[in-house]
């Protein structure tokens, strides 16, 4: 019998099995192909919903960002009050905050800020205030002056006090519009009252080096000296920022006086104060009296004692007749008695005061006195020292 040979050499055995194989092989690629498109089908919603998440989620991350918002109306007339409200939102609940708030420069345009003693004054533009530590709102005054309306464009920054650093700003605009009721006379002029105490003069220093700010701002108040020149009485005292972060301007200070017993002078805001910065102040004053209590005081007085007259008899001095004292009365402020005093076996002319006063006062300067600075020390802002008066 004739055999014949495959013609690759092969077995049909092992061809069979390669089919078989290959077969297989191809099923299990459909099985495979057929699967991924269930999965891609299955995914594709979910991929392209991940995109659109991706895209809110960096929208999100924006809105989400702190900032703050300010609003104040939208138009007024020159004179009116403005309310200017902020909210600040995803601010670090755990940190503490400040506000200033700003105007930028318009031709004939300049707004009035409220100070602690309930007045306004007048700031300049492109300058951050803040004088009654406001966190939320504010009302200012914008004053115009011309025919044409201006934009009034104020800027609320918040500044984190740990680290110094404006973290928002927000900007709102109001359109100011010339007053609606002109002015048709002038007031009349008025005399000023007399003042007892005369502005203080400053000199300002700054720190020698500026450091990062951190922490709380601290005011200590130190007296420097205090001197009397006739009737009138001159404090020298310094106010300085003894913290690790800014005080921020609008900050002012009492000086409590003894003046008619006591009076108390109430300073305007004063400058921002960075740590190691200081001011140093000289404030006069007259020596004016109310009803005090007078002592005696030998042979060296000064003050309006009530006496009318002071009247003795003739006396002896070591064997030797001093005559009558003669009365001498000056009006107030001096009420002296001169007469003949008898020293070293003789007489010889002097002075005695029947009454006398020989008095002293206290002055007290306290910075902060509303205690608007968020501060980490509040015992170091007052400082008394005695002054000698008439």
């Amino acid at each position: 019998m004739e055999t014949h040979e495959p013609k690759n050499g092969r077995s049909p055995f092992i061809d069979m099995f390669l089919r078989v194989i290959a077969v297989l092989g191809l099923i299990a690629v459909l099985l495979l192909g057929a699967w991924g498109i269930i999965q891609l089908a299955v995914a594709i919603p979910t991929f392209f919903g991940a995109i659109g998440s991706g895209t809110s989620s960096l929208f999100t991350s924006n809105t989400q960002q702190e900032s703050l918002a300010v609003a104040t109306a939208a138009t007024l007339n020159s004179g009116q009050t403005l309310q200017v409200a902020w909210t600040h939102t995803n601010a670090d609940t755990s940190a503490q905050y400040s506000y200033a708030i700003s105007y930028a420069c318009e031709s004939g345009l300049s707004l009035g800020a409220p100070v602690p003693t309930g007045s306004y004054q007048t700031v300049a533009c492109n300058t951050p205030f803040d004088y009654v530590n406001a966190t939320a709102h504010m009302t200012v005054i914008p004053v115009l002056s011309g025919t044409a309306s201006a934009p009034l464009i104020i800027t609320v920054t918040a500044t984190k006090l740990s680290t110094g650093v404006i973290t928002a700003t927000g900007v709102s605009t109001t359109t100011v519009a010339p007053s609606a009721v002109a002015a048709t006379t002038q007031p009349a002029a008025t005399t000023p009252a007399k003042t007892t105490v005369a502005k203080p003069s400053t000199t300002y220093y700054a720190a020698p080096t500026r450091a990062a700010l951190y922490g709380y701002p601290d005011l200590a108040v130190q007296i420097l000296s205090a001197t009397r020149s006739g009737m009138r009485t001159t404090v020298e005292f310094a106010i300085q920022n003894v913290g690790t972060n800014i005080v921020n301007s609008g900050w002012a200070f009492n000086a409590t006086l003894p003046i008619n017993g006591s009076y108390t002078f109430a300073s305007q805001p004063q400058q921002a104060l960075y740590p190691g910065d200081k001011i140093v102040y000289a404030l006069t004053f007259d020596n004016v009296y109310g009803q005090n209590t007078y002592q005696q005081y030998p042979n060296y007085g000064y003050g309006y004692t009530g006496a009318s007259s002071y009247t003795t008899g003739g006396y002896t001095c070591n064997g030797y007749n001093c005559t009558t004292p003669t009365n001498y009365n000056n009006t107030y402020p001096y009420n002296n008695n001169y007469y003949n005093n008898c020293t070293n076996n003789s007489c010889n002319n002097g002075y005695y005061n029947y009454n006398g006063q020989y008095t002293t006062g206290v002055v007290t300067i306290t910075a902060d006195p509303q205690s608007y600075i968020m501060e980490q020390n509040k015992g170091n802002n007052t400082a008394s020292t005695v002054v000698p008066m008439y």
